[in-house]
């Protein structure tokens, strides 16, 4: 037996659809489920080996995939630390106003609390659905969400009908974010194949061709000792009562009907091998209490093209007190927390934990400040690294350009500068001819040999300052120094980068500097030349 642990990344949002709001919207469970998980190994089984559809029966599919040898957890969110949180047990609450301590109806019935003010903190399970417990301390935390409104196209006309222009919203899990989930293997075998099978880039859920769903995993060396909880397992002896939470969304069946129920009793007495009975409060026992919610599960199967028929399951974070007629050794609650129980164990359902609870209060405490999740940046090769550099050459003049008319804009100009126009448009002609190939030597030989030879024309560059400097000496150390543009611009430090291993950036282009370099007087002389108009009597 080994436990693979996997962490998922999202590289866009994540729209793994759950049964819940109108028609018209999408929302997506807080979570990754394991079926997802599931069917993207599956994906990637069938890739591997250049088939179109799983032989079901064959021995080695149903192991890996089907019969719950092989079980896909869910990925839940990981704090700061890193982390895998779990969700919040509802029979957890605070008192109204009271929300930094906590109680746990599991594991005592507080007498002297009104139930008028008591607030189960599973009743606001969208803002604290997950939790981590360590000693007499607790925290909640919440997946960041993005809701997008979309409206539907017609798919030959391209845009929105009168038939065909419906409007609906994705409420999906924010991109950036990691998942953290466990894949368990009863067979050793199997271990080096499911690793493989996870260990890339995927595109998980809905609307996974339209900007959701793509997502890496990372996969870990396998384990072997484990526990989702972090207390130790301890057996349980005859007399003793118990709390069993459920980690997951469980499907059980009622073994007299086979229809799904509530209640779990059964399916946990089969499971350990012991007789249990639940304690509740229509017998009188009011010191503990289990607090459960039902809730509707579907799924879709891709290779069907349709959704799986609904189901009601116990939902995950449900609490259950139970008592022992006999010891409960051990092994048979190891072995139940490793199995899981019910239905659909292979997507991630059925999780259990005993007594991961064990205080009657809680304190509160703010979570782990979280981190800035670096997604993995892919290494580009062949039209992608031509693309990608094209790309971050534009995004980096995009950014440059701004620089330069922020930097001409700044610099200060005389009111009543001394140079005439006539030689500040003779310096503009040279400049704009220089800039295709960044000739600074033409403007430098024009400047030698029509403005520092002529003695009226240098009188104009010295006497015309850009703030405290003059005019003639701006452009002799421009011209001299073209590296020098970054400072001037702000861009020392400039640079756009694509994947890992595309980057361009100004420091060092020197091609790029003769170009902004040129473009920088040009854009001071048109100031300039700006400026003299206005004292000609002109309107430019």
């Amino acid at each position: 037996m080994k436990i693979i642990p996997y962490r998922v990344t999202l590289l866009e949002p994540l729209l793994a659809t759950r049964i819940a709001g109108d028609p018209n919207s999408g929302v997506s469970y807080p979570y990754v489920p394991g079926s997802l998980v599931r069917g993207a190994a599956v994906a990637a089984y069938m890739r591997e080996r250049d088939i179109a559809a799983l032989d079901a029966g064959a021995e080695d599919v149903r192991r890996l995939f089907f019969d719950g040898r092989t079980r896909y957890l869910n990925a839940y969110p990981v704090d700061a630390r890193g982390i895998r949180t779990l969700p919040t047990p509802r029979s957890l609450f605070h008192v109204k106003g009271e929300e930094s301590s906590i109680y746990d109806f599991a594991i005592e019935t507080i007498s002297e609390v009104d139930d008028e003010k008591v607030q189960f903190v599973a009743a606001a399970r969208e803002s604290q659905p997950f939790c981590w417990m360590e000693d007499n301390h607790i925290f909640f935390i919440a997946p960041e969400r993005r809701i997008n409104v979309h409206t539907q196209r017609d798919r030959v006309k391209g845009r929105a009908t009168d038939e065909s222009g419906a409007v609906f919203q994705y409420d999906a899990l924010e991109e950036g974010q990691t998942f953290a989930g466990w894949v368990l293997v009863d067979e050793d075998a199997d271990v080096e194949l499911a690793s493989s099978l996870l260990r890339r880039s995927y595109r998980l859920g809905g609307s996974s061709n339209s900007g959701y769903g793509r997502v890496a995993v990372e996969v870990g060396t396998p384990q072997d000792v484990w526990r989702e909880t972090p207390n130790r397992i301890a057996p349980i002896n005859g007399g003793e009562t118990f709390v069993v939470t459920l980690l997951s969304d469980t499907a059980v069946r009622d073994p007299n009907t086979g229809q799904y129920t509530w209640n779990l009793q059964p399916a946990l007495q089969r499971l350990l091998g012991v007789e249990i009975e639940r304690v509740q409060a229509a017998a009188g026992e009011e010191e503990q209490r289990g607090v459960w919610r039902l809730e509707e599960a579907g799924g879709f199967n891709r290779a069907w093209g349709l959704p799986l028929s609904q189901a009601q399951v116990i939902a995950g974070g449900s609490t259950f007190v139970f008592r022992a007629r006999a010891t409960i050794p051990l092994e048979a609650i190891s072995s139940a927390e490793w199995r899981g129980i019910g239905e659909r164990r292979s997507e991630g359902f059925g999780r259990l934990a005993f007594n991961w609870q064990s205080e009657a209060q809680l304190a509160r405490v703010t979570p782990p400040k979280a981190s800035p999740i670096a997604q993995p940046a892919p290494k580009l090769d062949g039209v992608a690294y031509d693309m990608a550099q094209q790309m971050a050459r534009r995004a980096l003049r995009r950014e440059l350009d701004g620089m330069l008319c922020k930097a001409i804009n700044d610099v200060q100009i005389p009111r009543r500068p001394p140079v005439s126009n006539a030689q500040i448009s003779r310096l503009r002609i040279i400049a704009r001819e220089a800039l295709p190939h960044g000739d600074l030597a033409r403007l430098q030989k024009y400047v030698e040999e029509n403005i520092k030879t002529r003695r009226s024309v240098r009188d104009q560059f010295d006497q015309t300052r850009l703030g405290s400097e003059r005019l003639s000496r701006w452009l002799e150390e421009r011209l001299s120094q073209p590296e020098t543009v970054w400072n001037k611009l702000g861009a020392q430090n400039v640079s756009k980068r694509i994947g890992d291993n595309v980057q361009v950036s100004a420091h060092g282009n020197e091609s790029l500097a003769r170009e902004y370099t040129i473009r920088l007087i040009d854009g001071v002389l048109a100031r300039l030349a700006k400026e003299r108009r206005k004292e000609d009597g002109g309107s430019r």
